[in-house]
């Protein structure tokens, strides 16, 4: 116990060491650090890309790059290290085929707080590569469920398909609209969503339900054959036959070990009636699973042509089904409005490579109390609050085509 004490006040009075030597260099000018763009095969082929249309989308986002670095909060990057990289994003296949929408991609901004320190004797500074800080993210031309931070309904499993609940609408922040966790730049003024209708909302709950009825009823079948086989004349006579014959094996002939596997027998017999008859167990779990895909298939049955094609709500609050799944209109507050992104808000007469909105991501966790704290380095949320207050968006608007 004495060495473990010692060993970890060494440990201790190392890390502090350590901690001792880092320094900030608030005041300096950092670099910006090279331009960089991926764009992976799958990304590519997801969305059936030519060469000189992703040349062409990298182009764009440079312009976009342009602007971030005109920002009077970035420029000259006091404190920090700015770092500004591209990529182009795989397509969704829920959203339709790949080459019936633009190229979609990120943007991203980096601001890493210059510091220098002493490794094994040498002073160290990371200002042209390394280090972690809060990123930016400017995403071009996705309107995907995933991007507002938004959440998809209980009961739709895996079920691919992009439809989730609404986002609410939040304060602006920069005069950028807030929706969910992100904030919005565009010009074209189409919805970014449009209703999902409560058959499509009813319809991964009935796959869902169908997969897990059809799977404990395939494996309930075949278990009671399987069990009725195990009971069959011939194969207690060959179980017997198998118990004879390692008996001759044991001393005294097996005799206790041939008692014991006779009395065992029927009780196996016992538990697996009473485990797979009808009323047991396994045959109440298909039961319900059945009893669960026939409540919705009924709820869908119930529906006319027109309340069909109505727009749906989620309330995730609701016990039964059919209130938690149900038509928006006249519904409770507690009713989220169930959407997908809208087909038809991009121009397909222009070019893929265009960008048509930018939807700013992770900026909301650089309005948390915690992130505002005065004694913050420069750098990460601090940088990317003077970015987003000093940036100008009409320039970024003016980059949209439309």
């Amino acid at each position: 116990m004495r060495l473990r004490a010692t060993l970890i006040a060494i440990c201790i009075c190392a890390s502090a060491t350590v901690i001792a030597q880092v320094r900030y260099r608030p005041t300096e000018i950092g670099p910006w650090r090279p331009w960089h763009f991926t764009a992976i095969d799958s990304a590519r082929q997801s969305r059936g890309a030519t060469t000189l249309e992703v040349q062409a989308f990298q182009a764009r986002l440079q312009e976009l790059a342009a602007i971030v670095k005109r920002a009077p909060g970035v420029t000259p990057p006091i404190g920090f290290a700015g770092e500004l990289w591209g990529g182009l994003n795989s397509h969704d296949p829920a959203t339709g085929p790949g080459r019936a929408v633009p190229l979609a991609g990120s943007l991203s901004f980096g601001a890493f707080p210059l510091i220098e320190f002493t490794r094994n004797g040498k002073l160290v500074d990371e200002d042209l590569k390394g280090g972690e800080t809060e990123l930016l993210h400017f995403q071009v031309n996705d309107i995907g469920g995933q991007m507002y931070g938004t959440s998809r309904p209980d009961g739709w499993g895996d079920t691919v398909l992009d439809a989730f609940v609404e986002p609410a609408t939040g304060a602006p922040v920069a005069g950028l609209p807030r929706i969910g966790d992100v904030f919005v730049v565009r010009e074209n003024q189409k919805p970014l969503w449009v209703p999902f209708s409560v058959a499509d909302a009813l319809k991964p709950i009935a796959t869902t339900r169908r997969a897990a009825f059809e799977q404990m009823r395939d494996a309930y079948t075949r278990e009671v054959a399987e069990f009725t086989e195990w009971k069959s004349p011939a194969r207690r006579a060959a179980r017997r036959a198998e118990w004879q014959k390692a008996a001759k094996t044991m001393p005294n002939g097996g005799a206790e070990f041939l008692a014991n596997m006779e009395k065992t027998d029927p009780q196996i017999e016992a538990s697996n009636t009473a485990r797979l008859g009808p009323g047991g167990p396994e045959d109440k779990r298909v039961k319900e699973a059945e009893g669960a895909l026939q409540e919705v298939d009924a709820i869908v049955s119930a529906l006319s042509p027109e309340a069909r094609n109505a727009p749906s709500c989620y309330d995730r609050s609701a016990s039964r089904l059919a209130d938690r799944f149900r038509a928006l209109a006249s519904a409770p507050a507690s009713c989220r409005p169930l959407v997908r992104p809208n087909a038809h808000f991009f121009d397909a007469k222009l070019p893929r490579s265009s960008p048509q909105v930018v939807i700013v991501s992770m900026f909301t966790r650089c309005l948390r109390p915690e992130s505002l704290k005065a004694t913050a380095p420069r750098g990460g949320c601090v940088i990317n609050r003077a970015l987003v207050e000093s940036m100008d968006w009409d320039a970024v608007r003016a980059w949209l085509d439309r």
